[in-house]
C-alpha cells in the first residue's frame, strides 16, 4: 500500500481544506460538490431520489452533474455552513494535517473570533479516495487512469464540525 502520510499528501490535504473554505466563503456550490467525498455525494443523491419520488437512479445521476440543479440544491447548505463557520471561512489559519490513519485525516482551522479576539479552532475531516479520470478539480492526477488517490472532504463528518 502506498504511504499517504508523506509531505505531498499533507500539502495536498491542507490545500483541499483551503479550497473548501473558499467555496463556502464564496458560496460556490459547484466547487463544494467537487470537493465532497463519494459517500457524502451519495447521501445527497439518496435524499434527492427520495424527495423526487417518481424518478429513477439514472435521472438522479444526471441531475448530480447539472450545474443549475447543484446550485439550487446546495445553496442553502453552503449558506448555512458559511453562517456556522463564520470567521473560519473569512480569515482562516490552516494548520498541519493530523493523520487519523492511512485513509483519514483532520486539518485544524483557526481564526480570531469576537470582539475579544478569542481564538476558535475547528477540524475539517478528510478521507482518501480513488480519483476519477479527467476531472481537474477531483485530484492531483487529472487525466490519468483511475486508481490514483486524492483527499476529499469527509462530508458526513464535516456536518458535525468538531470544536477543539
Amino acid at each position: 500500500m502506498q504511504d499517504t502520510t508523506g509531505n505531498y499528501y499533507a500539502e495536498e490535504g491542507t490545500a483541499i481544506v483551503g479550497k473548501f473554505l473558499d467555496a463556502i466563503k464564496n458560496e460556490d456550490t459547484l466547487t463544494f460538490w467537487s470537493l465532497m467525498d463519494r459517500r457524502g455525494q451519495g447521501y445527497f443523491m439518496g435524499m434527492w431520489f427520495y424527495a423526487l419520488g417518481n424518478t429513477d437512479l439514472n435521472a438522479i445521476s444526471m441531475l448530480a452533474e447539472d450545474e443549475n440543479f447543484l446550485k439550487d440544491a446546495l445553496a442553502a447548505i453552503v449558506g448555512e455552513l458559511k453562517t456556522n463557520l463564520g470567521e473560519l471561512s473569512e480569515n482562516p489559519t490552516i494548520g498541519k494535517i493530523q493523520f487519523a490513519g492511512d485513509l483519514q485525516a483532520l486539518v485544524p482551522v483557526s481564526a480570531c473570533c469576537g470582539p475579544e479576539g478569542a481564538m476558535r479552532t475547528d477540524h475539517v475531516p478528510l478521507v482518501m479516495e480513488l480519483s476519477s479520470t479527467g476531472n481537474g478539480e477531483e485530484g492531483r492526477f487529472a487525466g490519468s487512469t483511475v486508481g490514483m488517490t486524492c483527499w476529499k472532504i469527509d462530508a458526513l463528518k464535516c456536518f458535525r464540525v468538531q470544536k477543539a
